[in-house]
């Protein structure tokens, strides 16, 4: 029944796996960390950058390490929701907000935290496209390449010296 939901997930080698949550739960740290800092400034866009730094810190952790955040009621729903979703959805998801906070203040701090977010995107895009890089052989493909090969003449060879 789930076939078609998780077949591209049985695809993904189980070590990518977890280099991708690990990735995931250290950026999500970096991030809050780069979030924090980013607040100490007297530029008011930046600040904005920093809370929504912290948030996307806190938003990775909560769905890459939800045993980071077991004591809040209701988290293990959205976690657990979050994680049958496909791997090109997660991709998105952290490509596109982590570019938000460098586009509000563009800094060393906001490029280093959205950053590492934007790399965790990036490793579930290339999740989602598997172990063939999308692209599967079809029966189609099979019988060209006969023909394209059954076609081929010979090359002639020549006799050395001449």
């Amino acid at each position: 029944m789930n076939q078609g939901k998780d077949a591209g997930k049985d695809e993904v080698a189980w070590w990518f796996k977890i280099l991708g949550r690990c990735v995931g739960a250290i950026a999500a740290l970096v991030c809050m960390g780069m979030g924090i800092w980013e607040c100490i400034t007297v530029h008011p866009i930046c600040i904005v950058a920093g809370v929504l730094m912290v948030c996307l810190g806190f938003l990775t952790m909560v769905l890459e390490a939800p045993l980071c955040c077991q004591f809040f009621d209701g988290l293990d729903r959205l976690a657990t929701w979050i994680g049958n979703l496909k791997y090109i959805y997660k991709a998105i998801l952290y490509c596109v907000l982590s570019i938000f906070p460098m586009m509000l203040c563009f800094g060393m701090t906001t490029v280093f935290g959205g950053g590492l977010i934007f790399v965790t995107g990036a490793i579930y895009g290339v999740m989602a496209l598997g172990k063939k890089g999308g692209q599967s052989r079809r029966p189609d493909d099979v019988e060209m390449n006969q023909k394209l090969t059954e076609s081929e003449e010979p090359v002639a060879t020549t006799p050395e010296g001449t």
